[in-house]
């Protein structure tokens, strides 16, 4: 048992290509009659190093599987695994303390605290865990996402795409082993939106960072390595170094581009 009060396989975590594991993955909610699954036994890997977006038609599973890949929500039955370590069988506080040291979140509504500064809301994730920021890596992140100007901005002084570099900040300041991103740009305007996904895909190819992203736009997908498509609750079909046009094509099969 590690300090941080989960098992991990130091070498396996380091040798291994895969960053997240989930398998045979269900998950239902209510009992019953009324019991709805809202994944059916989903199998899937992300591997280190690369940006995966997951796609689907409303209802399809999308959020379920990103909580449970993050740890947020806990499967039925099967089994996560995320940078070596057994989700399933860790308790509540354990969980926590893993989310906070391994996992980046990114979400469409920026989630920032209003009275704090940005160079304090990026630092908050470090700040709660018990850690002092390094100026060094402090200064190389606020760079990459162009804030220089805007530390001791509060956010309600940003514009909406200057807050999700924010959240984008916040999220890789921790030097996460994944991060999870869940409609980054649904609230963005379209050129804003090119250029939160292009510091998302710096992350992956300069960095080495590891992406998940949830979203609806085939533009979004785009930026991606792989795309995962999803369908009442299961794994329908993948596609390796997607176009904008291929994605569209391929959420038209499904039957979801009219509405997703």
């Amino acid at each position: 048992m590690s300090s941080s009060g989960w098992a991990v396989d130091n070498q396996a975590a380091r040798q291994g290509a895969v960053a997240v594991r989930l398998s045979g993955v269900r998950k239902v909610y209510g009992k019953g009659s009324g019991a709805v699954a809202a994944l059916a036994g989903v199998s899937a890997e992300f591997q280190r190093g690369t940006f995966t977006a997951v796609m689907g038609p409303s209802g399809s599973g999308k959020s379920t599987f990103l909580h449970c890949a993050a740890g947020l929500d806990r499967p039925t039955d099967g089994s996560v695994e995320l940078d070596g370590v057994e989700l399933t069988k860790l308790g509540e506080r354990q969980l926590t303390r893993l989310r906070r040291d391994k996992i980046g979140f990114i979400f469409q509504a920026f989630n920032l605290l209003p009275a704090l500064t940005v160079a304090q809301n990026i630092a908050l994730p470090l700040r709660l865990a018990g850690r002092r920021p390094e100026k060094a890596a402090m200064a190389e992140v606020v760079r990459r996402v162009g804030l220089e100007n805007r530390l001791g901005h509060r956010p309600a002084q940003l514009s909406g795409g200057q807050q999700q570099r924010v959240a984008i900040a916040r999220a890789l300041v921790t030097r996460p082993a994944v991060i999870f991103a869940d409609e980054p740009t649904g609230a963005l305007d379209t050129r804003t939106a090119r250029e939160v996904l292009g510091l998302l895909r710096q992350a992956v190819s300069t960095s080495g960072q590891t992406i998940v992203m949830v979203t609806h736009d085939p533009v979004a997908a785009s930026f991606a390595d792989r795309v995962v498509f999803l369908a009442d609750g299961g794994l329908v079909g993948e596609l390796y170094q997607p176009t904008a046009d291929a994605v569209a094509e391929r959420m038209t099969h499904l039957g979801a581009w009219a509405v997703a």
